[in-house]
């Protein structure tokens, strides 16, 4: 279910690639995976069978997770890995 999630961030990575994205370029965009802004933006409502719902609060553990997998699948698209 969350593969579309991921695949974005693949397709993010390859793409950069594809643009001549320097390494620091790429680090720039990992470090912004990592940054509240950014696990904040990515909460929002849902709706499944006519029913809203809203994600909750990430705890800090489970926003480190997530940046850290997000971050990892980006340089796995950056550097062609599937």
């Amino acid at each position: 279910m969350m593969v579309p999630f991921f695949r974005q961030f693949w397709d993010m990575g390859a793409k950069d690639k594809a643009t001549g994205k320097s390494r620091s370029d790429v680090q720039q965009r990992i470090q912004q995976f990592h940054s509240q802004e950014f696990l904040n933006s990515l909460r929002g409502t849902t709706q499944f069978a006519g029913t809203d719902y809203r994600s909750k609060d990430l705890t800090p553990k489970k926003s480190r997770l997530l940046a850290e997998t997000i971050s990892a699948v980006y340089l796995d698209g950056y550097e062609g890995r599937q």
